[in-house]
């Protein structure tokens, strides 16, 4: 599938903002941060799942984004998955280029914490 890290990531991000809950369930739920969804995400899978993902949004950015702005195609973004705007400020585009910077930063972190095991052990 073309974007389905795309898909995959989004649906992580309805879970940390509660979007699938029921109304009830929903009014009393604390969504997560952009930054914390990013985090967890990372911390689920690996660095080489982040350098596909980027890839994606990318690719999506740059096929999907038109004088109007960046559109919403299916997939990655269906019924259930077209809610980003409800919860995080700006449009579409805004939304994936921050997350798009927010794995750029997460990245380097966790690469920096990596290396720092071995220049410690040396």
């Amino acid at each position: 599938m073309a974007y389905g890290l795309i898909i995959d990531f989004i649906y992580d991000v309805g879970e940390g903002v509660g979007e699938f809950l029921p109304d009830d369930e929903k009014a009393q739920f604390t969504p997560l941060s952009l930054d914390q969804i990013v985090k967890s995400y990372i911390d689920e899978r690996n660095l080489l799942n982040v350098f596909f993902l980027k890839r994606q949004i990318k690719r999506y950015i740059k096929n999907h984004m038109t004088s109007e702005g960046l559109e919403y195609v299916d997939p990655p973004f269906g019924q259930e998955t077209s809610f980003v705007e409800d919860y995080f400020d700006g449009d579409l585009h805004v939304f994936l280029t921050n997350v798009v910077s927010l794995l750029d930063k997460e990245y380097e972190v966790r690469v920096q914490n990596f290396l720092s095991k071995f220049t410690r052990e040396g």
